[in-house]
């Protein structure tokens, strides 16, 4: 009787646990950094931790900047972004840049 009862309490633990893990499925995983460089095919990203992240650059990558899309060009190095990199895993895909406000020159 009482093997009964573990067996069934670990099968409502385990049902219970795996929406959890079906729920991350999907989750856009982002990037945020300063480009260090780009070119056709990938683009260079050095995180706040100082690590540099190659990723990829598809026909699909959109650029976006205060909620407009342009051009990919104006993905310069030194420009703030933030890579939405789908699910995270290598390699890594660009499915949208975000560019960040570029400050006025103060005089």
């Amino acid at each position: 009787m009482n093997k009964k009862r573990v067996a069934l309490a670990a099968a409502v633990l385990l049902m219970a646990g795996t929406p959890a893990v079906w729920a991350h499925d999907g989750h856009v995983h982002k990037i945020m950094g300063t480009v260090m460089a780009r070119d056709a095919k990938h683009l260079e990203v050095k995180t706040p931790s100082g690590e540099v992240l190659s990723i990829a650059i598809t026909d699909q990558t959109s650029v976006i900047r205060a909620k407009k899309k342009v051009p990919i060009g104006e993905v310069q190095a030194g420009r703030r972004v933030v890579v939405a990199i789908g699910n995270g895993e290598d390699p890594l895909i660009a499915g949208e840049i975000q560019l960040g406000e570029v400050k006025a020159a103060t005089k």
